[in-house]
């Protein structure tokens, strides 16, 4: 099962404030919609699209870094929609702790649109994880914390809470 790609891209268009219509996904799971005045088929090209019509400084002019972006885009699209199985979830979420070890953003050292996609992405799996699991993600709690933060990035989601104050039961006594 994949994540439909309707809401993520309705929440990434709300984001940008710019209005997409009619989001269609066909039998072979190509992705369609309507961008300003143009039908824009494929979600990296809708993003790009979004990105474009929005003027929004989270594209980037660097060549560089555009081609990192759009690697986060696709790592999001092909993988990171997998979330729904639970071997999958573990494998990106181990995946991306490792890669914000060192980092605030998956590019740069600023928001870009990869972050705000991987965001609306993850957002459900989440918000239904265990306070266990949320520390073992250390860096992913740490970094999607920082995104929702941002009330234009959240929009009308619920935060999820990070708190710190579990402790867990299997910690052993010593009297």
């Amino acid at each position: 099962m994949v994540l439909n790609p309707q809401r993520y891209l309705t929440q990434l268009a709300t984001f940008l404030n710019v209005p997409v219509k009619n989001i269609k996904v066909n039998e072979t799971l190509i992705c369609t919609c309507t961008v300003g005045n143009n039908t824009v088929k494929g979600i990296i090209n809708i993003i790009i699209s979004l990105l474009m019509e929005s003027k929004s400084s989270l594209w980037s002019t660097d060549p560089l870094e555009k081609a990192e972006i759009q690697q986060w885009l696709e790592y999001g699209i092909v993988y990171a929609v997998h979330i729904d199985e639970s071997q999958n979830l573990k494998g990106i979420l181990s995946d991306l702790n490792d890669i914000l070890a060192i980092k605030t953003y998956l590019v740069s050292y600023k928001l870009t649109v990869a972050d705000v996609l991987l965001y609306y992405i993850l957002l459900n799996a989440v918000a239904s994880m265990s306070y266990l699991d949320k520390q073992k993600y250390m860096n992913v709690s740490r970094w999607f914390d920082n995104l929702q933060q941002e009330s234009c990035v959240r929009q009308n989601n619920q935060i999820v809470d990070f708190s710190t104050n579990y402790l867990t039961s299997s910690t052993q006594s010593k009297y």
